[in-house]
């Protein structure tokens, strides 16, 4: 078996905690009413190693666990507070330098690596406030051994990474990729690391699962960046010129970018031009009759559209459907906003990246995007932040 941490899982679900290396014939006797107490390990020095680590921890772990609860409740600049961030610091030094005994007795041992890598750096109060969260995050990954592809076999990777991105990182496109980057340099001779890491971002910042507003412009960066010939050994290259392809295609309407322009022809037959509109802002909208969730939506953007079309113009572009399909979808739903349709997809393809229908854009008064993947109740938001210049 990859040797990693493996969990054996009971119908009552408790769960015994195993670490397999590489002499994989072992005997474990447990109390299952008692499992950390009661565990003789037989043949698997790793395993035994963490049990006794476990048993350590129960002595500290308890008194740290109520100094955190303490402080919630109190201010900061009291000197009870400061004197339990001193004990808290004097009590995880403690640990870590248990931890670290361990792995200088035994520098080849999985668990030793495993437990040394997912302790999190101190803080550094002798820094200002805040400098402190920027060093955290700095500091965050120092002391993870990506020599040791076993580690990703445990639950301490994953764990690292959510916080990473999650909580030490602005949710954001841009801070976002930036720490990406910052994670890609420091295991970029590691393949298994950066296969994984790189995986792990895209997914989770996918277009249409991702509650970000532009995981699109995660997404384009990342593919660009790493998904190369050269690069992302584990993908053959149709996965790769496919993924690119979707990436660049993304790329062309980004938050933060000018607004590509769009000429069509209406139902009319007469030529409509995106970016010639005159009002203050402009809603992107890309929308198929026969989508579930555009029947729900269209008449919402409708009726916002009637009340505001002093300031706002929509700008609805139809896809996937047909000529009759699309004007039928006018008429049931008296759509007096601009509506295009272009059956060759020409004059709209590459502009304004649609993954699920409805697809809503919004534009400044300077034909930027300041808002994308949107629904209608969240445009004024947007346009009360714009004007706000926040």
């Amino acid at each position: 078996m990859p040797q990693g941490l493996y969990y054996f899982m009971m119908k009552n679900d408790q769960t015994i905690q195993v670490m397999v290396d590489e002499d994989q014939t072992f005997e474990i006797k447990v109390a299952m009413n008692d499992i950390f107490n009661s565990i003789q390990v037989n043949g698997s020095f790793e395993t035994e190693l963490m049990y006794k680590t476990i048993q350590y921890e129960q002595t500290i772990n308890p008194e740290l666990i109520q100094i955190t609860e303490k402080l919630k409740g109190l201010q900061e600049s009291s000197p009870e507070y400061k004197t339990l961030v001193s004990k808290k610091l004097e009590l995880e030094a403690q640990k870590m330098s248990y931890f670290q005994k361990l792995l200088a007795d035994h520098p080849k041992s999985l668990f030793a690596n495993f437990k040394v890598s997912g302790q999190n750096p101190a803080f550094r109060i002798d820094l200002p406030k805040e400098k402190q969260v920027h060093q955290y995050r700095s500091d965050f990954w120092k002391n993870v051994n990506f020599n040791d592809r076993r580690l990703l076999r445990t639950p301490m990777i994953g764990t690292k990474l959510t916080r990473y991105f999650k909580e030490l990182t602005l949710q954001n496109p841009d801070s976002i990729v930036s720490s990406a980057h910052s994670l890609m340099k420091l295991c970029e001779n590691n393949k298994e690391y950066f296969m994984v890491f790189v995986n792990w971002v895209m997914t989770t910042y996918e277009p249409g699962k991702a509650t970000l507003m532009d995981a699109e412009s995660v997404f384009s960066q990342m593919a660009l960046s790493y998904f190369t010939y050269d690069k992302a050994f584990w993908s053959d290259t149709t996965e790769v010129n496919f993924i690119r392809k979707r990436a660049t295609e993304m790329s062309a309407s980004l938050v933060g970018q000018d607004g590509p322009n769009v000429i069509s022809t209406d139902q009319f037959g007469k030529q409509q031009e995106l970016l010639a509109k005159k009002t203050e802002y402009i809603v992107v909208y890309l929308f198929n009759p026969d989508c579930e969730n555009c029947q729900k939506e269209t008449p919402l953007l409708h009726e916002f559209y009637l009340k505001n079309k002093s300031n706002v113009d929509v700008f609805a572009i139809a896809i996937d459907t047909d000529d009759a399909e699309w004007r039928d979808y006018i008429k049931q739903k008296k759509l007096s906003w601009t509506n295009v349709y272009d059956p060759t997809n020409k004059s709209i393809y590459g502009k304004y990246f649609v993954d699920h229908t409805p697809e809503m854009y919004l534009l400044n008064k300077k034909r930027k995007i300041i808002g994308k993947n949107l629904k209608t109740f969240q445009l004024q938001t947007m346009i009360d932040k714009d004007k706000s210049g926040r």
